[in-house]
């Protein structure tokens, strides 16, 4: 170690000004209270004012399959108490009352019409049951349309079915253009 001494040690200007800065650092103190007090003020107005939606879910039920084991599920219904509702192509709704040619009618999707029509249908018969059964290339929409004028009408009994022969048979003695269903339609 006595060798070391005979060197006098050099001021280096660099490692003072590095001291000097470690020195002169302060530690700053950031008060978080405020921020937090803001995010659960801004937390509980979103919470508040927010509606929370509820999903739109249209409860409907099917019919029984035919080849169902339990025959006593099938419900028959009487040809005086059903309304047919046929939605096609293009925005046609024909309606018909039962099993008749006669009253095979065609009528708009406006409201007024529409309902006017389920609700004369609903006055006049007891226990109505209302069968949509939507041509293969008919609008999505429309049957939408057709089930929400059944809840407001106060529709109870409705179901959605295939279009079968006997609804071809009826639509072709009533004059109405079957479009494209010559195979479609189930037998």
């Amino acid at each position: 170690m006595k060798e070391f001494d005979q060197f006098e040690e050099f001021s280096n200007p660099i490692r003072e000004g590095r001291k000097q800065r470690k020195t002169s650092r302060q530690n700053v103190f950031t008060d978080m209270n405020a921020m937090v007090d803001l995010a659960f003020l801004l937390l509980t107005f979103f919470m508040l004012t927010t509606t929370m939606t509820k999903p739109n879910v249209i409860e409907l039920v099917m019919p029984v399959p035919e080849d169902h084991e339990r025959p006593e599920d099938v419900q028959a219904v009487r040809e005086s108490r059903a309304l047919t509702i046929i939605p096609f192509p293009d925005d046609e709704l024909y309606i018909f009352r039962g099993l008749a040619v006669e009253t095979v009618q065609r009528i708009s999707y406006q409201p007024d019409e529409f309902r006017a029509e389920l609700r004369d249908f609903i006055s006049s018969t007891e226990e109505p049951m209302v069968i949509i059964k939507p041509h293969p290339e008919s609008n999505y929409r429309n049957l939408v349309d057709i089930i929400d004028e059944m809840n407001i009408s106060g529709v109870k009994r409705y179901a959605i079915d295939d279009l079968r022969a006997g609804d071809k048979a009826i639509l072709a003695e009533a004059g109405i253009e079957l479009l494209g269903l010559k195979d479609e339609v189930d037998e």
